[in-house]
């Protein structure tokens, strides 16, 4: 199946929301309650929980990865509508959809194509560790290793984390239990504490900070 078939649903509900949006002439964020725009949310919404039910995830932590995922399809409408709105005028004038056909077929698969296929595969790699959790040992022999995938792409701030050893309730893991950014292959491993001596825990952080930081532009966090 194409990536077009994939998310030719998402596709569609987002053709339909730029299409209401042209029609009322312009986007503001009390608007997103409206049908139109309910429909794209849910749409994306559906392909974060289609990856989040393929595992077999306890109903606590099932429920909080929806509510993100919910809350992520929201933000993510939210972000392109608004985009789609500075698209809309010219000399102060509202141009016609057919005027922004060529803009708007660009912008919904940038964001319902392109970029939701690196937040799919983000939503399928964090239900799979949120699954993994769930299985770890719980009579306290173990501790957690975080590893790498070890070859040359792996990005430079999370080697630093490979080989970080700490117990399972120690709050970098709150943090840092990956995945740790798009198509970050990262995974955690038990140990036998006997075997590896513990990292310290404020380094740690640190370098989960370092890790998980890249300031843009605008001066947030991306």
């Amino acid at each position: 199946m194409s990536s077009g078939d994939t998310f030719k649903d998402v596709l569609k509900a987002a053709e339909r929301a730029l299409k209401y949006l042209t029609s009322q002439g312009g986007y503001k964020a009390e608007d997103i309650s409206r049908p139109e725009y309910q429909k794209l949310i849910d749409e994306t919404y559906k392909m974060f929980d289609s990856a989040i039910r393929d595992n077999d995830i306890p109903e606590e932590m099932m429920r909080a990865l929806q509510s993100d995922a919910f809350l992520f399809g929201s933000l993510k409408t939210h972000a392109q509508l608004l985009e789609a709105d500075s698209l809309l005028t010219k000399d102060g004038r509202v141009k016609s959809y057919r005027e922004l056909d060529d803009e708007f077929r660009k912008l919904n698969v940038e964001y319902n194509q392109n970029y939701l296929e690196a937040e799919y595969q983000f939503a399928v790699n964090s239900s799979q560790m949120a699954a993994k959790w769930a299985e770890l040992d719980e009579d306290g022999r173990y501790n957690l290793q975080y590893r790498t995938a070890s070859d040359d792409q792996v990005r430079p701030e999370h080697a630093e984390l490979e080989g970080v050893t700490l117990p399972k309730d120690d709050a970098f893991w709150l943090e840092y239990y990956p995945p740790n950014g798009w198509n970050c292959r990262c995974t955690v491993v038990e140990v036998r504490k006997s075997k590896f001596p513990e990292s310290d825990p404020e380094e740690a952080l640190e370098k989960g900070e370092a890790a998980t930081t890249q300031i843009g532009k605008d001066g947030k966090n991306r």
